[in-house]
């Protein structure tokens, strides 16, 4: 079996809340009429670029076609050699990466009638807990809006959500007070999700006052990106478990050397693939530290793929973030994914174990573009349409 092309669909696909966000599918095809899907997942971030999808799709043919997809170890190398390590959180060259190791572990597993966590090693579990996110507040005006989200988290049978703080303190502090009188203890906070906004004397002072309605599982990303010293200091002084997305694999030794966090926040679109989250994960077993899985706010596809590398590992102790699918109005897949009682169910078949739909591909159909920067607060928290 050889790979004879690669074919890229960008897709537009809207929030329920208003946002668009914009995806490129990824499809292999052999030369034996097999064919393995992959995601680039959530590009409506900052950097305010995109690819040209075209030239792209060139590229990739030009550079796997006649490959054998079997050799995953081969053709990561290859692919990190054109699409190198940028260490920074939507690094385009790890989303690139990310959706052709998806789509050939998709091909590879069903070629062989297996499920995908079935080449990663196995499965450990059947599902993994996971939390809906309440996105950040810049003014008091959008706090009934976040009450507005909680009743619906709690109403799909989620009792864990993960809160983005620190922009608007006032804010955070009302949504506390009436997400306790209202819920008590029924809903819980995974996190307090700082994004890296705010110094950590400032993170470490607002997660401390945040503490008067109740507490949360863990800190995430009190410091700013790559402040290895901040994040260590806010550590040292936190009664809370502190967790931080890893960049790279060198980023992920950094952070357990320098004693800097308890958990790390290990996601495919940022470190470029499956493969590298598992050695990623295997860092964190060694220095005896945990690992979660994060989320860009995937598709089904890449919300699969999640779903099967949370079926193998042994280090993910956290509750995950991946509820993308539940947060747009529209997919590209037949069926999707399934949540129960707060958890993500590990798909059954082979590959991912979701449907791809092209019909649905095509009415989703629509060129990557830059999203306006006129408001960049905005854009980066990805809170207005």
């Amino acid at each position: 079996m050889k790979i004879s092309r690669v074919k890229l669909y960008p897709v537009a696909t809207r929030r329920h809340s208003g946002i668009r966000n914009q995806h490129v599918i990824v499809c292999i095809d052999t030369d034996n009429d097999w064919t393995g899907w992959g995601e680039m997942s959530d590009l409506s971030h900052l950097p305010a670029w995109h690819f040209h999808t075209g030239s792209l799709e060139q590229t990739l043919t030009d550079a796997l076609a006649g490959q054998d997809p079997y050799n995953l170890a081969r053709l990561e190398s290859l692919l990190m050699d054109l699409f190198p390590v940028e260490t920074y959180l939507y690094s385009r060259s790890a989303s690139i990466r990310q959706g052709v190791d998806i789509a050939l572990h998709d091909l590879v597993a069903k070629a062989n009638d297996q499920p995908v966590h079935n080449l990663l090693g196995g499965r450990v579990r059947d599902a993994m807990d996971v939390c809906l996110p309440i996105f950040r507040m810049q003014t008091t005006e959008q706090v009934q809006d976040r009450l507005k989200d909680l009743a619906w988290a709690y109403d799909l049978g989620f009792r864990l959500v993960r809160i983005y703080v620190g922009a608007c303190p006032e804010a955070d502090h009302m949504l506390l007070k009436a997400m306790a009188e209202t819920y008590g203890n029924e809903m819980r906070v995974k996190s307090w999700d700082f994004s890296g906004d705010l110094h950590w004397k400032a993170a470490l002072a607002a997660s401390e006052a945040l503490s008067e309605y109740g507490t949360c599982q863990l800190v995430e990303s009190p410091a700013p990106a790559l402040d290895l010293d901040g994040l260590r200091e806010f550590r040292n002084r936190s009664r809370l478990p502190v967790s931080e997305h890893v960049l790279s694999q060198h980023h992920a030794w950094q952070l357990l050397h320098g004693g800097c966090v308890d958990i790390l926040n290990v996601s495919p679109f940022v470190l470029g693939g499956l493969r590298p989250c598992q050695r990623v994960m295997v860092l964190a077993e060694s220095a005896h530290a945990d690992a979660l899985l994060g989320t860009t706010q995937e598709l089904a596809i890449g919300t699969a793929a999640i779903a099967h590398l949370a079926a193998s590992a042994q280090a993910v102790n956290w509750p995950g973030d991946s509820t993308g699918p539940l947060l747009y109005e529209d997919d590209v897949v037949e069926g999707g994914v399934t949540y129960q009682g707060g958890t993500l169910v590990v798909p059954e078949g082979p590959g991912l174990g979701v449907t791809i739909s092209e019909s649905r591909i095509k009415t989703l159909a629509a060129p990557l573009e830059p999203d306006s920067a006129t408001n960049i607060i905005a854009l980066r928290d990805r809170t207005a349409a």
